[in-house]
């Protein structure tokens, strides 16, 4: 049995954790041994308790040459005879890097990196080194994700596998509580509700929203954008709301755990983002049989097929976000069987059996 170790510097509860436990969930103890070296205050190493996975603490921070973190790790992988370092963020990614080369580990040890973002890697040496001759296999969790690596940092095709992110489809089924949400913040049913699930950082880009917000209540006034989550923005952005007059329209939920009843009370998903990797959010409002409305950025475009299971629009375009809203609410009927092929899709797609699947194929190919 092969002995999987997960390195995580997060310190939150984002999509990247969610995939790394849903990959645990299915393939510890059978055909890998499955352990988590993660920061000990972290969610991801109390979710690991809960689930029977070994957690080991180590805490990273943001710092990619953490000396302590290093070697701590470096013991880790010898002592427990580790087949495969799977790391995910920036700085848990060298700091596992530094880990096997520093302590001839290479023999031992493969590492592979998920690239669970759309963000740029700079085309330098220590890069070229870092993605092309340190790490033995990367996973790309969109399609657009993994060209970029090839066409802009000339990484070889045959060293990138494409794995979408997954949702937990069983949490979802059976959940139906409209009126949840709306009994807790008083909002009648003939008001129509746009949810957002996301941290509140830049990338989301929650002004674009507001601002297409501004565009929609001058056409409806009975409407309520409902944002769940929480994050270093959170004041800026309370401000902003202020400032636009929209305090009446907005609603910060803060974060919640109970998605799949809060899901159940709104009518359309939105996502305004500038940036994304494969949104766990937008999978989950699918499920749930949810129109969706969202930019075409990063990934999306590969989970929501434009007029057929959801509505794309051009990022920083709060025009066409507005309009796009607007149509979804005057055309019901519509929005509704495009949610309900759309549940479909996820369903064949985007199960967590599928993407522990393929994980494993990669691991049994490098182990």
């Amino acid at each position: 049995m092969q002995t999987v170790l997960h390195i995580n510097a997060g310190e939150v509860w984002s999509g990247i954790e969610q995939r790394i436990l849903s990959i645990a969930k299915v393939l510890h103890g059978k055909a890998f041994n499955t352990i988590f070296a993660v920061s000990p205050s972290s969610p991801l190493y109390k979710k690991a308790v809960s689930n029977n996975i070994s957690p080991l603490p180590l805490a990273i921070g943001k710092w990619k040459f953490n000396p302590l973190a290093i070697w701590r790790l470096s013991r880790f992988l010898k002592i427990l005879k580790v087949d495969i370092l799977h790391t995910h963020r920036s700085s848990d990614h060298w700091i596992g890097v530094l880990a096997v080369r520093l302590f001839g580990l290479s023999g031992q040890c493969k590492i592979i990196r998920t690239r669970h973002n759309f963000t740029k890697i700079k085309n330098n040496w220590i890069n070229n080194k870092l993605y092309k001759e340190w790490t033995d296999r990367i996973i790309a969790v969109a399609e657009i994700i993994k060209r970029q690596l090839v066409d802009k940092n000339n990484i070889p095709e045959n060293k990138i596998t494409t794995i979408h992110s997954s949702i937990n489809t069983e949490k979802f089924k059976d959940v139906f509580d409209d009126k949840y949400i709306r009994n807790e913040f008083e909002i009648s049913s003939d008001t129509t509700v746009i949810g957002m699930v996301g941290r509140l950082r830049e990338h989301k880009d929650y002004p674009n929203m507001f601002t297409a917000l501004n565009i929609i209540v001058k056409k409806i006034e009975d409407i309520k954008l409902l944002i769940i989550g929480d994050g270093i923005l959170e004041s800026q952005l309370k401000k902003m709301v202020q400032k636009m007059q929209l305090a009446d329209y907005v609603i910060f939920a803060g974060k919640r755990e109970n998605i799949p009843q809060i899901l159940s009370g709104i009518d359309i998903f939105a996502l305004s983002s500038s940036v994304e990797g494969s949104p766990a959010a937008i999978k989950e409002a699918l499920i749930m049989e949810k129109p969706i409305v969202s930019t075409n950025v990063g990934g999306i475009p590969e989970i929501i097929q434009n007029g057929i299971t959801g509505v794309l629009v051009s990022p920083h375009n709060p025009e066409a976000l507005a309009n796009a809203i607007l149509d979804t609410i005057n055309s019901r009927d519509k929005a509704l069987a495009m949610a309900k092929k759309g549940k479909q899709v996820l369903i064949n797609k985007f199960s967590e059996t599928r993407l522990a699947k393929l994980t494993a194929e990669v691991y049994q190919e490098h182990g």
